[in-house]
C-alpha cells in the first residue's frame, strides 16, 4: 500500500479520535509516525488539518472536509480489494465486535461453528456492559439495548431478550417469598445499575424502584451475587436458564408481566460494512437465543 494511503488511514483515525499517543498504540507506530504521516497529509493537500497544542488535537474546517473524501476513498479501495482479492470467496480478517456480557458469552459459545467454516476470519470480541462508542473504539459491530436514535449508525434488530425474575433457595428461606412485585419493596434487590442511576425494574406495567446490599453494573458480578444468596435479581434468562434447570435459582412472580429487551446490532453509516463483518452479522442474526435458550 502507498505511503499516502496509510498516512490517508492515519488522518481518519486521528480525526475520529484526536490523540496522537493512542492512534501511535492502535497503528503499532510511533508518535513520530504517526505526526509525519499527518504532515504528509497537509503537505499533499496544502491544508493544515489539526489544531496542534501540548494537550489538544482539534480537527479544522478542512478536515472535516477532507475526511469525507478520505473515507469515500478508503471505502472504495476496500470494496474493490473484497471483490477482487482472496476475501471474495473466503472472508478473512479481523472484525472487532462490541458485546454485552450476557449474549456474548452467548455467542462466544458459538463462534467455533463459524470459525471452523471461515478459518481466515479472526473475532475481537470486546465485552462490556457498557456502551461503547462504535467509532472511537474501532468496532465493526456492536450491539445496542433498547431503541438506537443515532443517525451515524445503520441499525440491524436481532430480537428479543426474556428477563427472569430469580433468587437462590437461601435467601428465599431467609426473607420468605414475595407474593407480588409490590412485595420486593421489603426484600434485598441487587441492582444492575451505573454509576449514581437507582435501579429501575418495570413489572406488571409499573416502574419500581429497587435495592439493596450489593449492586454492580456488571451483570456477571450481578449473576454471581444473586447465586451467592444476596438477593432477588432481574437477569436476561439466557443467564439464568441453567441456574433455574438446576435449582440453584429459582423463578419469582412466573405470572407478572416483564418486558423483554430489544436488541439491535449497529454499524457506522459512514462505512461500508465489509464481507467478514457481514459474516459475523449474519452469525449474530442466525444465532440469537431462541425459545429454547431462553428458557421459555
Amino acid at each position: 500500500m502507498s505511503d499516502l494511503l496509510v498516512a490517508m488511514r492515519t488522518f481518519v483515525r486521528l480525526h475520529e479520535v484526536p490523540n496522537f499517543s493512542r492512534v501511535a498504540q492502535e497503528l503499532h507506530a510511533s508518535h513520530t509516525t504517526i505526526a509525519r504521516r499527518l504532515d504528509q497529509v497537509e503537505a499533499h493537500f496544502g491544508v493544515p488539518l489539526f489544531h496542534r497544542t501540548t494537550r489538544r488535537l482539534v480537527p479544522t474546517a478542512e478536515a472535516d472536509r477532507l475526511l469525507i473524501h478520505a473515507r469515500a476513498m478508503l471505502d472504495a479501495l476496500d470494496a474493490a480489494e473484497a471483490d477482487f482479492g482472496p476475501a471474495k470467496n473466503q472472508p478473512r480478517g479481523l472484525v472487532r465486535v462490541g458485546l454485552t456480557t450476557a449474549l456474548g458469552l452467548h455467542y462466544v459459545e458459538r463462534l467455533g461453528t463459524l470459525t471452523a467454516s471461515h478459518p481466515g476470519l479472526q473475532i475481537d470480541c470486546a465485552m462490556t456492559d457498557w456502551q461503547r462508542d462504535v467509532v472511537e473504539d474501532r468496532l465493526d459491530l456492536a450491539l445496542r439495548v433498547g431503541p438506537v436514535a443515532d443517525d451515524s449508525l445503520v441499525v440491524h434488530p436481532l430480537g428479543q431478550l426474556a428477563r427472569r425474575l430469580v433468587a437462590h433457595p437461601d435467601y428465599l428461606a431467609r426473607h420468605g417469598m414475595p407474593a407480588s412485585a409490590d412485595d420486593l419493596m421489603a426484600h434485598q434487590c441487587i441492582a444492575y445499575a451505573y454509576g449514581d442511576m437507582p435501579a429501575r425494574w418495570m413489572i406488571d406495567g409499573r416502574e419500581r424502584l429497587v435495592a439493596g446490599v450489593f449492586r454492580s453494573d456488571n451483570s456477571e458480578a450481578v449473576h454471581r451475587a444473586a447465586l451467592s444468596g444476596l438477593g432477588i435479581v432481574l437477569l436476561p434468562a439466557i443467564r439464568v436458564a441453567a441456574d433455574m434447570s438446576a435449582g440453584r435459582l429459582l423463578p419469582l412472580l412466573p405470572d407478572s408481566a416483564i418486558a423483554p429487551l430489544d436488541i439491535f446490532a449497529v454499524h457506522p453509516s459512514h462505512r461500508r460494512l465489509p464481507p467478514r463483518a457481514r459474516l459475523v452479522l449474519d452469525f449474530m442474526k442466525a444465532n440469537f437465543p431462541g425459545e429454547d435458550v431462553q428458557g421459555k
